[in-house]
């Protein structure tokens, strides 16, 4: 999924930074304009990313990405103002997303 996504992106002219794990995106000296995030990642979840990021002042748009529809966590990433994109992701809707979030940050 992180590669497809990668490669949907760069073919619309991003530059793209993927990591395998939260933790990985952590430890990387990245700077970015938004963050694409899947909820649901291995060791940390993607809501706990964005926490983590938005500790270190380092607070960006966030588009996440999910195939899970637990509603207290939707309505969690919804009231801090997040994108939401279902699985299997729509490629307009993604793109439309990424335009809305960094039009708000």
């Amino acid at each position: 999924m992180r590669r497809a996504v990668a490669m949907l992106l760069r073919s619309h002219g991003h530059d793209v930074h993927a990591f395998p794990s939260a933790e990985a995106c952590l430890a990387a000296p990245t700077v970015a304009d938004c963050a694409i995030v899947d909820l649901t990642l291995p060791g940390r979840s993607g809501l706990d990313l964005v926490a983590d990021l938005a500790a270190r002042s380092m607070s960006l748009p966030v588009v996440f990405i999910t195939g899970r529809a637990e509603i207290e966590v939707l309505q969690a990433a919804r009231r801090a103002g997040h994108a939401l994109v279902r699985k299997p992701v729509d490629e307009g809707e993604l793109i439309r997303a990424i335009a809305s979030a960094t039009s708000r940050g």
